[in-house]
């Protein structure tokens, strides 16, 4: 395992003071090696069984190998020896589906990294381990020179989206994905990072509630994204903010 330089990356990117770093946190952050990918699966299964699958739809053990085998990163973050968060990367090609549904072409594909997995077992959250995770891998990608990353999210998800949606996410598009012969596929919404960079903030043109899947739908094919979330009566039911998405 490759220890991460927590400290480093605070003091050279700047979107970290989004959050705060207790005096006293323990929480260190590794890349995990190949040899850790079948010692996930516990904690897998642990993090399946405490939510649903509209919430959370787990890598098989098969997936994981390939996408580490093509590139991809495992991001673990540790208190004291046990594992309490991870993030997986995933790298594209021509023929990755949400690379399509993003209409990113050229040479901008091998500069486009996916945000495979990400999530925090029950009882460490509430300690940001999603955000830290997500600057961290925005960090790392763009001192490596990528463009774009991209993710999907339950629109049922409202942590997770307020997550995204904080660090300059897009939603972009809704669709149903991760079907296969066990299971049937769950909605998603698709979000987009330009790595690096900031939204600029522009008037809301359309405010439409999360369930409301097709109306979100006709909203995107207008060419506005998703940007913020308002109008909360739960975290099941709130509002997410249309615009046009412009970086900086």
């Amino acid at each position: 395992m490759e220890k991460i330089d927590i400290e480093q990356i605070k003091q050279d990117f700047y979107k970290m003071k989004k959050i705060n770093f207790k005096s006293n946190e323990v929480f260190e952050y590794y890349i995990l090696d190949e040899e850790y990918i079948e010692k996930l699966e516990d904690f897998l299964d642990i993090m399946s069984k405490s939510t649903t699958r509209m919430l959370f739809a787990r890598n098989t053990l098969e997936e994981n190998k390939i996408i580490y085998s093509r590139g991809g990163k495992i991001i673990g973050v540790f208190e004291n020896g046990n594992l309490a968060a991870i993030t997986i990367t995933d790298l594209c090609d021509e023929d990755n589906y949400m690379i399509k549904l993003a209409n990113i072409q050229g040479d901008d594909i091998l500069k486009t990294v996916i945000l495979d997995t990400l999530c925090v077992l029950p009882q460490y959250r509430g300690n940001q381990l999603q955000i830290k995770l997500m600057l961290i891998c925005e960090y790392l990608y763009l001192q490596m020179g990528y463009k774009y990353m991209l993710s999907t999210v339950s629109p049922m998800n409202y942590h997770s989206i307020q997550n995204y949606l904080g660090l300059n996410y897009i939603i972009f598009d809704l669709q149903e994905l991760y079907a296969n012969e066990k299971y049937n596929a769950v909605m998603r919404y698709l979000v987009q990072l330009e790595i690096g960079k900031t939204l600029e903030e522009v008037p809301e043109q359309y405010s439409v509630l999360n369930l409301d899947i097709e109306r979100q739908k006709e909203v995107i094919s207008l060419g506005f994204a998703g940007m913020k979330i308002i109008n909360v009566f739960s975290t099941e039911k709130f509002f997410v903010s249309y615009s046009k998405a412009y970086y900086s």
